[in-house]
């Protein structure tokens, strides 16, 4: 008598793709896991208290783990999209408790310099604001552009990360990345309050509260509960000119995104509570590292060509 076999289904097995590393990101993963090795150092010198959560940690975590997912699956694009997200979580959390170091180990506040200069060079804040205050409809619509900076970022992870465009993906973060950490640097050397403190408009800066009880000694802050501390260079003047940048060459989404980043500049000083000094400053972050990005890849490729032990010519052989 013939026995039937029952045999389970097979499940279909995860495998690595053949010549792809686990991870898309894994230099710019490193470069994070730097910034967090300099957070401790100076946490540890400044006797700084971060409280983390597990909280703090889920979307990164999450999404990484979305990532490789959909790595074994074979979805690449959505491999991109996911990673690139997490890295981008992780960075900015990693920056934003370097830039509560920074502030925290700063000297002292240069205010008055940064007002001088935009009096220099003819900019009155005050009357600025008031014109900004006066029309409410223009001023909502600025407020709009000013943070928008999240937004843009998210649909250029969407767009070239469904494109497949990783060296696009990239040039963004390093570009992002090394204008932040100019910036902490910019933090620390010269910090400042802003025009909302000058002014006495503190209701219009609510990160001046992180700002004052750092300067005022606090070494103990929640992660979750982080603002932005940066007054000088302006980091949302790098990211418009930056977001300009990476969006080259995409016709009308480009102009699209450049108009919109012109509206966030215009609303930088009032929205932000920013000086002339700082959005110049910001400026010139953004135009020196895109230099760089753009650069230092030709330059390594120009090394790499002269190690390269060059044919002699037949003449000299013979």
């Amino acid at each position: 008598m013939a026995m039937a076999c029952l045999s389970l289904p097979s499940l279909p097995r995860l495998r690595r793709p053949q010549g792809e590393h686990l991870l898309a990101f894994g230099a710019e993963w490193l470069a994070v896991a730097g910034v967090v090795l300099l957070d401790l150092v100076l946490a540890w010198r400044l006797h700084f208290h971060l409280l983390v959560t597990w909280r703090d940690g889920v979307v990164v975590c999450g999404l990484l783990g979305i990532a490789l997912l959909l790595r074994f699956s074979g979805f690449g694009r959505g491999r991109l999209i996911a990673e690139y997200v997490a890295l981008s979580a992780a960075a900015v959390m990693a920056l934003c408790v370097l830039t509560y170091l920074c502030l925290a180990a700063s000297g002292p506040l240069v205010d008055a310099r940064l007002l001088a200069f935009d009096r220099m060079l003819g900019f009155d804040w005050r009357a600025g604001f008031r014109l900004f205050e006066a029309h409410p409809q223009v001023a909502a619509a600025l407020r709009l552009a000013y943070r928008s900076p999240a937004l843009q970022d998210l649909y250029f992870v969407l767009l070239f990360g469904l494109m497949g465009d990783k060296a696009r993906l990239r040039q963004l973060f390093w570009l992002l990345l090394s204008a932040l950490l100019v910036t902490c640097a910019g933090v620390w050397l010269f910090p400042a309050y802003g025009p909302f403190k000058l002014f006495g408009l503190e209701a219009h800066g609510p990160f001046l509260a992180d700002m004052e009880r750092l300067r005022g000694g606090a070494r103990s802050f929640a992660l979750a509960g982080m603002t932005g501390v940066v007054c000088f260079p302006s980091f949302h003047t790098t990211m418009a000119i930056a977001y300009v940048w990476a969006f080259r060459g995409t016709g009308p989404i480009g102009r699209i995104i450049t108009g919109l980043n012109l509206a966030m500049l215009a609303a930088i000083p009032f929205v932000g509570g920013h000086y002339l000094a700082d959005m110049i400053a910001g400026a010139v972050v953004a135009l020196a590292c895109i230099a760089a990005v753009i650069g230092t890849p030709r330059l390594w490729r120009s090394r790499a060509l002269l190690a390269v032990p060059q044919p002699l010519p037949q003449a000299e052989r013979a």
